[in-house]
C-alpha cells in the first residue's frame, strides 16, 4: 500500500495538478467494508484530507486496510 505513506501532500498541489473541488472513492474489490466516497479538495497526486480522515475512521473500525485497498479521485 505505496499511497497511505507520509509522503503524500494534503491538498498543496502543484503546477501540475492544483487543488480544486470534486470527489474521492477508496475502493476494495477483496472486503467492500473499506469501500467509501465523498467529496472535497483534491489534486496534488495525494491522498484528500476528507478521504485520510474516513480512513483513519475505518482503521479504527476494522484494522488495517486489506492489500487491494485503493484510492483515487476526480476533479469537478
Amino acid at each position: 500500500m505505496p499511497f497511505f505513506g507520509s509522503d503524500w501532500n494534503d491538498n498543496e498541489g502543484s503546477i501540475f495538478a492544483p487543488c480544486r473541488n470534486g470527489s474521492w472513492w477508496l475502493s476494495s474489490k477483496t472486503d467492500k467494508r473499506w469501500n467509501a466516497h465523498g467529496s472535497g479538495m483534491v489534486g496534488g497526486f495525494g491522498m484528500p484530507t476528507e478521504c485520510k480522515k474516513k480512513l483513519e475512521k475505518l482503521k479504527k473500525q476494522y484494522g488495517e486496510p486489506p492489500d487491494d485497498l485503493e484510492f483515487g479521485y476526480m476533479k469537478d
